[in-house]
């Protein structure tokens, strides 16, 4: 007994010794950055995927930068396949390394794939691969997703998973584009509570940017009336995030440009701090810019005794005033509540013309529904009222409660 237990002990002993014969060396992979889809002209699927090339950086790095990949170290290939996993095999045999995505960060879904109700059957097997995190970021891409990951490049610095990461945390301090992850999607498109959103991603070509001609009218402008891929601007940079897709279940219906989804963020709570242009009360020709941020999570009460859904909803703000063109003194108590009054009724106008819209189109992006189910005992009555086609006959209230906290660096104009 006591030799079977030795000789017992020391196998487990030459076994803890022996390496790991599944082991990848770390430059024997390649780490895909990002991931695009778009429907396939050889077959089901176009696949395109972006990672660094491992080589060397070119030219001289700044003191203190550190090491990191230069612009042209990223490359994309793309492959028609059948599905998700036989192109990755496809693509495996001509590339010297395996594919390997535990970093992935991005996944692009074209417009065209977006809208043609078959969303589904494309993430099923991205969201069931045990490699791509549920944190990674979903995009619809205005155009082809092939298109943007050409253009897909590290602008300032040198890592490009890295200015992704930067540019993303940017939707909570301009509230232009909401934060979707893997996760959320697929939640949202088996849900019963609410409908899937997406962040929508666009090459800029600059076309929009008219450098000669005459000035501006005098026709006001917010700043986030436009569409992602049409923000007259120009620069190195082609890439932005801008707006918001709507869907109904797997389908994208619809498109919300900036200012929509600024509302859409208030009233899902998930709106953090942005700035805001607006006419001065007084003297509309001109403007004041406030800084405003959410106070407190927006105050949501459903009820579905009648024939049709009550819904009330309560947004709470603070802002700063920032800029004053006209010198007005909207410091003193009378004139600043009378831009707290404007600036409520352009957030409740923008909320209702939102909640009208999210109507039309029969998709509940709101989040009211996860507040409805509070009202049934059962998933069974809760699927019954089928809340996702009652939401259109919804009696919405909305009302906005906001005060101006600071003046900035002056306490006087």
């Amino acid at each position: 007994m006591r030799k079977a237990v030795i000789t017992l002990i020391l196998i487990l002993m030459a076994m803890s010794l022996t390496s790991c014969y599944d082991a990848n060396e770390i430059d024997d992979i390649i780490h895909v950055v990002a991931i695009g889809i778009d429907k396939g002209v050889s077959d089901q699927w176009r696949l395109t995927i972006q990672f660094p090339t491992m080589k060397e950086s070119g030219g001289s790095e700044q003191s203190g930068s550190g090491s990191g990949k230069s612009q042209e170290e990223y490359t994309c290939v793309s492959i028609d396949a059948p599905s998700f996993f036989a192109g990755i095999n496809m693509l495996n045999t001509s590339l010297p390394r395996k594919l390997n995505f535990m970093h992935a960060q991005i996944i692009l879904f074209s417009e065209e794939l977006a809208e043609s109700g078959l969303i589904n059957e494309y993430i099923a097997p991205i969201n069931r691969f045990r490699e791509i995190r549920k944190t990674s970021h979903v995009f619809v891409v205005k155009g082809k997703a092939y298109d943007l990951m050409k253009e897909n490049k590290p602008f300032i610095g040198n890592l490009l998973s890295k200015s992704f990461q930067l540019l993303i945390k940017e939707g909570a301090m301009t509230g232009y584009f909401p934060h979707v992850t893997l996760e959320n999607f697929s939640e949202g498109l088996k849900s019963t509570y609410h409908q899937p959103i997406a962040a929508i991603a666009a090459v800029n070509n600059g076309k929009s940017f008219i450098e000669n001609g005459e000035p501006s009218g005098t026709e006001f402008k917010t700043g986030g009336e436009y569409s992602a891929g049409r923000i007259p601007r120009t620069g190195d940079n082609k890439i932005e995030i801008w707006g918001t897709a709507l869907f109904v279940r797997d389908t994208m219906v619809g498109e919300l440009d900036g200012d929509e989804t600024r509302y859409l963020l208030l009233a899902r709570g998930e709106f953090e701090r942005g700035f805001f242009t607006i006419q001065d009360p007084q003297k509309p020709e001109l403007v004041i810019s406030l800084d405003i941020r959410s106070s407190r999570e927006p105050e949501i009460k459903v009820t579905c005794d009648g024939s049709k859904p009550i819904i009330r909803l309560n947004v709470l703000l603070d802002g700063d005033l920032l800029a004053v063109q006209s010198g007005i003194d909207y410091e003193k108590p009378e004139h600043k509540e009378l831009l707290e009054q404007a600036f409520r009724q352009i957030v409740k106008d923008g909320i209702e013309k939102l909640i009208n819209k999210c109507k039309d189109l029969n998709t509940d992006a709101l989040l009211f529904g996860d507040y409805a189910v509070k009202n049934f005992l059962t998933i069974n009555d809760w699927e019954s009222y089928d809340w996702n086609n009652r939401f259109k006959e919804a009696d919405i209230t909305v009302n906005v409660e906001f005060a101006i906290r600071r003046t900035g660096t002056q306490a006087k104009n």
